[in-house]
């Protein structure tokens, strides 16, 4: 992907504040590198169930960069390189802005029929690093994706009450948008494809430093975690993804350097 090609990608991103910071594009990389990412994913067997997700059932995960299949690690490359994160920072108007090849909760994702993800926001700090999340990147990987299937993604407003825009998960089709605790994204309702076919995308997360004192990072405490968001007249969950009474007291009243956080 060449110069010419980022030139074209910088015209057609388009953002869009409604209902926080974002961009939609379709047919956003070169089909053939897709195709070709979208048959690999489907070959390949090592993705993990991400346990843990109360309420993202049938979803799994796979973060080993090293060990991707060629074709995503190339997607993977060019969306971490400097050219185009520096594209990035000119549209959503960051700076120092940086790639995670940890892929800490990112990488590729797959969700099996019945499987859905309900309306959250994300974590936004880097357990035990004074890096704070500012952009979600997600391509998907879906040929003949098909409406009645549901899936598709969507971002609703800051007091959840209404839901702004849809995305379907097609194949090509991008989402971009700011990280933070009013980013409420989803596909909340149960997919209904087939069971030889899975929901699948590439998940890209991306970082800036942040120098704070220690009051600051106790006032942040609660944002290293996913939070929930319920719908209007739904039986959807709300607040952190915990399952326990005490996790949720621990997370939510205690300061940041009293608990003790796994990498």
């Amino acid at each position: 992907m060449d110069s010419s090609f980022l030139s074209n990608l910088d015209k057609k991103l388009i953002l869009d504040d409604n209902p926080f910071p974002h961009i939609i594009s379709n047919n956003f990389l070169p089909i053939d590198i897709v195709k070709k990412a979208e048959e690999e994913f489907i070959n390949f067997n090592n993705l993990h169930n991400a346990g843990g997700y109360r309420y993202g059932n049938l979803k799994y995960h796979f973060e080993d960069f090293e060990k991707m299949p060629q074709s995503i690690k190339k997607i993977i490359t060019f969306f971490h390189s400097e050219e185009f994160i520096k594209l990035l920072e000119k549209k959503f108007n960051l700076s120092n802005v940086k790639p995670d090849w940890t892929l800490w909760g990112g990488g590729m994702h797959s969700s099996k029929t019945g499987g859905n993800l309900k309306v959250h926001s994300d974590f936004i700090y880097l357990r035990k690093k004074n890096t704070k999340r500012v952009l979600n990147l997600l391509l998907y990987l879906n040929s003949d994706w098909k409406k009645e299937w549901k899936g598709d993604l969507e971002l609703w407003d800051k007091k959840m009450t209404k839901k702004e825009k849809e995305l379907s998960p097609l194949i090509n089709n991008v989402v971009i948008f700011r990280t933070d605790k009013d980013s409420n994204h989803g596909f909340p309702d149960n997919i209904l494809c087939p069971k030889n076919v899975n929901r699948k995308s590439i998940a890209i997360y991306y970082y800036i430093e942040e120098k704070s004192f220690f009051p600051i990072k106790i006032k942040m405490r609660k944002y290293y975690t996913t939070h929930w968001k319920k719908r209007p007249n739904s039986n959807d969950p709300e607040f952190m993804d915990q399952d326990n009474l005490w996790r949720r007291i621990k997370y939510k009243y205690l300061p940041s350097f009293i608990i003790k956080r796994k990498k």
